[in-house]
This record gives structure tokens, sequence and C-alpha cells, in this order.
């Protein structure tokens, strides 16, 4: 079911920057780090709301990135759509752009049609058979496309601005489950974007208009996810960045400790989410008790900077999650860097099968 990719070393250049970014830990990986959940935006938005594609365009912006930071690869993605819009995309366009670089871009599908199948399931209040042939076809062609997993999907995905839509589907969802069957049968893992809600409450203060009122509780049905399918690999994305206070590492510690097919991307994001469950702390330090965490967890962890790659980017600044993610690999002990950043992601998605 997978594709062969090789694996390209970055260039000098690149592992002179890197080296200046994440000092000994690229030693631990000797081919290039991978960030394993980020957003190739293969569709631009013209004046007047156009859309038009532009694959090379991005994929040279991210190409261009990884060389400068040094990188060995890029898990790309969609982000998690919703039904009505117009820029949407999925496999079909990933595919060509990682089709077009070898052991350098690879992707997970879905977040720009099996999300919005599952969104539309939420708002018509049932799943009819038709509905999850449908479903299950749809899952079968991304698969045979070539792609390493299915995501972004989306269970709890807050607004942070108008064009940014809110989505919710419970994490036990009927078609949630089964994507965790598929993903099984095919030894592909999920990438799920969801707030961690622990119980019904209020809409956390500053988030917005274009959220509701009120968030409902998710651990529980996202336990029955986990619990559904063993053999689902589920990347719960974004440790690190959260926005209800619920997501700590104690829960993380929990989930992992009580669900052996849950795995976990870390992003640092200096504008959003709450301080005090971030990884580094105000001087910019790794704080012990994420350390210990992912001491205890060492193959269950992977980068996910959540980058946009944009055509016509402006190329002059490095994307600032990127390296945030270099500076995260520098700050762990060598061994759990290499984990963290080479073993776990080719392992995880086949790089390199």
């Amino acid at each position: 079911m997978r594709r062969p990719g090789l694996v390209r070393w970055p260039s000098l250049a690149g592992l002179i920057v890197a080296m200046a970014l994440g000092g000994p830990a690229l030693a631990q990986c000797p081919g290039g780090y991978v960030d394993g959940h980020t957003h190739l935006m293969v569709t631009e938005v013209l004046g007047g709301g156009q859309v038009e594609p532009n694959i090379g365009g991005a994929s040279e912006a991210a190409l261009g990135v990884m060389e400068r930071l040094g990188m060995g690869a890029l898990v790309v993605m969609p982000p998690p759509f919703t039904m009505g819009q117009d820029d949407r995309f999925d496999a079909e366009e990933l595919a060509l752009a990682a089709g077009a670089h070898p052991g350098r871009l690879y992707f997970l599908a879905g977040g720009g049609s099996l999300n919005p199948m599952i969104q539309q399931a939420v708002a018509e209040g049932g799943v009819s058979e038709k509905m999850r042939r449908r479903f299950a076809a749809r899952a079968k062609q991304i698969v045979a496309l070539g792609a390493r997993g299915f995501g972004e999907m989306a269970a709890e995905h807050l607004s942070f601005r108008p064009q940014h839509p809110y989505m919710a589907a419970p994490p036990d969802h009927p078609l949630f489950l089964l994507l965790a069957d598929l993903a099984a049968a095919n030894g592909l893992p999920i990438d799920l974007h969801m707030e961690a809600v622990a119980q019904d409450m209020p809409l956390p203060e500053g988030l917005g208009s274009t959220n509701p009122p009120q968030l409902r509780a998710n651990l529980a049905a996202f336990e029955r996810l986990l619990e559904h399918n063993r053999q689902a690999r589920i990347i719960w994305a974004h440790a690190g960045w959260d926005n209800t206070g619920a997501r700590d590492v104690a829960l993380c510690r929990r989930l992992l400790e009580s669900h052996p097919n849950l795995y976990m991307s870390l992003k640092l994001d200096k504008r959003r989410g709450l301080p005090v469950n971030k990884p580094l702390d105000r001087q910019g330090g790794l704080k012990p008790e994420w350390l210990e965490l992912v001491r205890a967890h060492p193959d269950r962890f992977i980068l996910g900077s959540d980058h946009f790659f944009l055509a016509g980017g402006d190329q002059r600044q490095l994307p600032r999650r990127g390296p945030a993610m270099r500076k995260l690999l520098g700050l762990l002990p060598p061994g759990l860097a290499r984990q963290v950043g080479c073993d776990n992601p080719r392992r995880l998605f086949g790089l390199g099968d």
C-alpha cells in the first residue's frame, strides 16, 4: 500500500543553519529531522476570492524552508475543512506534490474530504448506509493515492477568526469509528485535532463570537475511540498547545499510560495557547514535567509545527514555528531527540519504505 521514497540529506548550508538553531540535536538526526504535522496549501486565494491551484509554488516554499532548517522530510496534510469551503483540497493535489519530491514530502489526506463528510453527518444527525459506503470508498481512494495516514481530522476545532471555522464532532462518532477500522486495516495512522474538554464548560475568554458559548465534554468519547480498535494508531495533534486548560501533563500521562495506540505531536506557539501548559518556560527552557513525560513514553512523540506553507509567501524570513521545533529538539537529551525528531515519525508514517 505504501510508495517507496528516497531519503535525501540536507545540503551543507542547511546543516550549518540547523546546527546554529538546534545544536547537538542535529547529530542525532543525520538525515535531517522530520516535521510530522504541516500544511501545504496547494490552492491560492486570489483577489476577489478566486481560488487557483498553485501546487508548485507551495512545494517550493516548503522545500526552501527545509533547506534552511536542515529538515529531512515533511509530512504535509490538508487542514480540517468543513462543508461549503471553496478552497478545499485533499489527496489528489498532495499526491502530485509528494510525487514531485520523493523522500522529501509525504502526505496525509482526508481533511478535505472525509472530515467534511463527518461534519455533514453531525449536521444531519445520523449516518445512512449510503454515507458509510461513500466514506469507506473515499478512504480507500486516499490509500490508493499513496497517503501515509488520514488527516487532519477534527473533533473539536476552535475558530480564531471569521474565516477559520469552528467544527465539532464526537470522537466516537460512527464515522470516526469506521475510520479507525479502515486505518487499522491499512496500517496507517489518524491525525486528530481535538481541544481537550474534560466536562461541559463555557467558552474560555478571548476566543471570540465565532465559537459556541458552551463547549461539550469530549475526553470520555476520545477514550472510546482509542479503545474501539487498538490497531488504529491515533496521533493527537498539538500537544503543548492548550486553549481550554484541560490538556496538561497529567492528562497526557494518564491517556498515554492507558492507551498504547495513542501518539502525540508536539507544537509550540507563542501567540496562542495557555502558558501554564506549554512545554517551554518563560526563559525558553524545557519544563521538567514535559521532559519527564517524553522520557516516560519516548516512542510516542513526534514533532508537529503546524506551519502553513503558502505559494508566494515571504521567504526572507523563516516560519516562526520551524525554528521553534528545532529548538525543542535541541533541548532534549541526544538519544531522545533522535527518537522524537527522526525514528518515531519515520516508523509511524513508514517514511523511506
